[in-house]
């Protein structure tokens, strides 16, 4: 499988649009999320916190699952808890490097300067989504797909090229619908 790879220009504009998408979905999440910890706060008190935490870390890494894919063809850990971790990894990250932002904004509480600070840290929280996400790339081998599998009983993928199980209807990375042999 041969990788082209991107022109500077297009892995910036990749890492604009994947900080951009992910800060505004999170936005949008945010809302969301506040009224369900504060309905969790008031039945579990600090369990209440505690979990909505737990489902504020998967959301992240869900999303930014879902990103790295959808805008770097690169396949993420998907159990629950790759997502677990994901999420509290980029949040943390995403934080830290957000702190220079957060200090910015609350020292010159300034509109034009929040825009073009959103739009100059699209840049740099689309780079460390991504860089976080690599930890958690799901390569052909993992998953009990080669390596534990003779390569007698494997076939590739029609659509991503990658080694799948004989048997295999649908690819696990990509999703296709796989050809059916016509010697069955």
């Amino acid at each position: 499988m041969s990788e082209k790879k991107d022109s500077p220009w297009r892995t910036a504009a990749k890492y604009f649009v994947h900080g951009i998408l992910f800060l505004l979905l999170y936005f949008a999440m945010i809302f969301l999320w506040a009224f369900f910890i504060a309905t969790l706060v008031m039945i579990g008190l600090f369990l209440g916190l505690i979990l909505g935490f737990i489902a504020l870390f998967f959301f992240i890494g869900g999303l930014n699952s879902f990103l790295t894919d959808i805008i770097w063809s690169v396949h993420i850990k998907t159990r629950w808890m790759s997502l677990l971790g994901h999420g509290l990894v980029l949040f943390i990250a995403i934080l830290v490097v957000n702190l220079p932002h957060i200090f910015v904004t609350i020292v010159v509480p300034n509109l034009f300067l929040l825009i073009i600070m959103m739009v100059l840290y699209a840049f740099v929280d689309g780079f460390v989504a991504k860089n976080v996400a690599m930890w958690w790339e799901r390569k052909p081998e993992e998953g009990g797909m080669v390596g534990t599998t003779p390569k007698a009983f494997l076939k590739k993928c029609v659509k991503c090229d990658l080694e799948i199980p004989l048997a295999s209807e649908t690819c696990p990375f990509c999703g296709s619908q796989q050809q059916q042999n016509a010697h069955h």
